[in-house]
């Protein structure tokens, strides 16, 4: 768990310091101990454009979960965001998801999905 946890952090520390870079205010948003409200990773604005991430460090294909998809939709309504799913595969890099690339794949992400991405930079 502890190292499963660390691999999470530090991806989601990468991103935060490479949007840093690119201009973003941005704050990481860790979750231990929850107030049950929706919740993403990773908040970055610049020039009054908001985004939000929900990153995930796998290796294979995984399923994000209806709630996450839900909380996220919830970000994009109440702050005007734009919601992305950040999938780091080792040695590839990372792949951003637009959510209607998430919810058109039922949370699903997979294998051939590195096509229906975007780079960081058209994020």
């Amino acid at each position: 768990m502890v190292k499963t946890y660390k691999k999470g952090y530090t991806a989601e520390r990468e991103i935060v310091h490479t949007l840093y870079k690119m201009g973003y205010a941005v704050i990481r948003t860790p979750r231990s101990g929850r107030i049950c409200l929706p919740s993403p990773d990773i908040i970055a604005a610049k020039h009054g454009k908001i985004i939000v991430l929900e990153c995930k460090s796998r290796k294979r294909a995984f399923n994000v979960p209806a709630e996450q998809v839900e909380e996220l939709r919830e970000w994009e309504k109440r702050a005007g965001a734009t919601a992305y799913i950040a999938w780091k595969v080792a040695h590839k890099g990372w792949f951003f998801f637009p959510m209607s690339v998430v919810e058109e794949n039922r949370g699903n992400i997979g294998k051939r999905m590195p096509q229906k991405a975007i780079g960081i930079d058209d994020i």
